[in-house]
């Protein structure tokens, strides 16, 4: 049963949250959005700082906990545009405009490439 009382209330932890952000990132249409949606988020430099922080999730042991390793391919790409973008006089970055075109256009071709790597590999 449901209780509105805050100490019964469980919070998710940092690591469940940085978690699941992650791995939402393998969802092609879902990045497409945050990307095209929510580009105060995306541009401030604060972000691409974080977004370089979670690449931890790509080394073991934390690896370990990932269920959709397309995930971490998103994430490196992410982070090479945003390594290339630079910073405006308004403190935002720049040479992102054009990022959720391109993952709209090639991120389900990149996630069927990696499924037919993964495929053609010997056990």
């Amino acid at each position: 049963m449901a209780t509105n009382d805050p100490e019964e209330l469980i919070l998710p932890t940092r690591f469940e949250v940085e978690l699941e952000f992650v791995q939402s990132l393998a969802n092609i249409p879902y990045l497409t959005y945050l990307l095209s949606q929510q580009q105060q988020t995306w541009k401030d430099p604060k972000f691409k700082n974080y977004l370089k922080y979670l690449e931890y999730w790509t080394r073991p042991p934390y690896v370990q906990c990932i269920v959709y390793p397309n995930c971490l391919f998103m994430l490196k790409l992410l982070n090479g545009f945003m390594d290339k973008a630079t910073i405006n006089d308004d403190g935002l970055l720049e040479g992102l405009d054009d990022l959720p075109k391109i993952i709209q256009l090639h991120g389900a071709q990149w996630m069927n490439e990696m499924v037919d790597r993964w495929a053609s590999r010997e056990p």
